[in-house]
């Protein structure tokens, strides 16, 4: 119909930069939305005068109705924002990703091999982050590259000036493709290759010491099980074995030099089931029951996008609590539906045992692990976490056409 390939270069090249959104044009405008920005330019350019593109934003938009309650939700709870312009930019950073990013990368991500390279191009550019998150942690380096890499947060290891627990969450994303992609080759020595790989990124995950990252490594492991014996393979025990060599070998390896490199690790992994003995457990809680108390007084109008703080002092660590807080009920049920609009999707995947097809099945891992993760962040509208997720989307819809198509044969 038109070609498509310059904009999934653009599309490929902001992939390559989603894990690097400290490189910013300019507020919170990266250059990984920039490049998006040039994808939905070279859409437009080519479909001028076409419903394609309006069909694709608007009518044939998973999102759309959670988008426009959510925008309700932001009008009637702006006129309380100390910061209206705040408010605003957040606000566009959440359509930025449903109403431009996805559907543009659903109509330029039309095949397999289009989603393949956009999984290679994660993997690599998460590999990369975890090979020098764990070069500078071995060779000690306190403050690293300026605020690039740093061991920093009381001793935890993070990159890019961010919070320890979001790094995490980046590599975490990337772990199912990993496993997909050795489960896929059938080579032993890429198999290999890519257990090594899995086994570097949970220990870099390890080494941020992050609670709720540990948490998602857990429930992500179990989910993949789960999934992978409802596509009916079974699971080789060899390569499990393998793999816990591997990890202990790298464990040990990293430690040789200095056994005192888990111990922050360890100290903060011991209060998960102790949230009483730590500060910052306490602290997130009593930021929660602040945010109730909030909502119980004023249940229907927020504070505004980017405004609780000005109330609870730090923001609440539950995207539910925190949008209900800021935009109100209608906020909090439109931000609420785009989890609802994931899970659904992705019971379907379920449901129709991933259509055979393992790639989706590391999708959908992906966007669990992913909203599991969202329940202990703040501001949930993160582009580098949303955006591998809604590839389970496009891979769904390709799968569908799949069907269909041989069904139609």
């Amino acid at each position: 119909m038109f070609a498509l390939s310059l904009t999934r270069y653009y599309i490929y090249i902001a992939f390559f930069l989603l894990s690097f959104p400290f490189i910013a044009i300019f507020n919170n405008f990266t250059l990984s939305d920039f490049f998006l920005t040039l994808a939905l330019i070279s859409v437009v350019i080519r479909l001028i005068g076409s419903n394609f593109l309006f069909e694709n934003i608007f009518q044939k938009n998973e999102f759309i109705i959670p988008i426009l309650i959510f925008s309700l939700g932001f009008l009637v709870s702006i006129n309380q924002s100390s910061f209206p312009f705040e408010s605003f930019t957040a606000f566009l950073q959440i359509v930025f990703i449903f109403l431009i990013a996805y559907p543009i990368i659903r109509i330029a991500l039309t095949k397999e091999k289009h989603i393949l390279t956009a999984t290679y191009i994660l993997i690599t550019t998460g590999l990369f982050i975890a090979v020098i998150m764990l070069t500078f942690y071995v060779i000690d380096i306190e403050y690293g590259i300026g605020s690039l890499i740093e061991i920093g947060w009381g001793g935890r290891l993070s990159y890019g000036g961010m919070e320890p627990n979001v790094p995490a969450r980046i590599l975490l994303q990337i772990t199912p493709l990993c496993l997909v992609m050795a489960i896929r080759s059938q080579l032993f020595i890429n198999k290999v290759l890519f257990t090594i790989f899995i086994a570097a990124l949970l220990l870099t995950v390890f080494l941020t010491a992050s609670r709720s990252s540990l948490l998602i490594a857990i429930v992500g492991s179990f989910i993949f099980l789960v999934f992978y014996i409802k596509m009916g393979r079974k699971v080789k025990f060899y390569y499990l074995v393998l793999y816990l060599v591997i990890q202990f070998s790298l464990i040990k390896l990293i430690s040789i030099n200095n056994t005192e490199f888990y111990d922050k690790p360890m100290d903060r992994y011991s209060t998960i089931l102790e949230p009483g003995s730590s500060p910052s457990s306490m602290q997130r809680l009593d930021l929660i029951d602040k945010g109730l108390d909030y909502i119980d007084q004023n249940p229907i109008v927020g504070l505004g996008l980017e405004n609780s703080n000005l109330y609870t002092k730090i923001s609440i660590h539950n995207p539910i609590i925190l949008t209900w807080v800021e935009n109100g009920f209608l906020g909090m049920i439109g931000f609420s539906g785009l989890y609802v609009v994931l899970f659904l999707i992705g019971l379907k995947c379920y449901k129709m045992k991933f259509f055979n097809d393992d790639i989706l099945m590391a999708y959908v891992v992906v966007m669990a692990i992913m909203v599991f993760g969202d329940m202990f962040m703040a501001n949930s509208y993160k582009r580098f976490l949303w955006l591998p997720a809604l590839l389970m989307l496009i891979r769904y819809r390709q799968c569908i056409s799949g069907k269909l198509q041989i069904a139609n044969d």
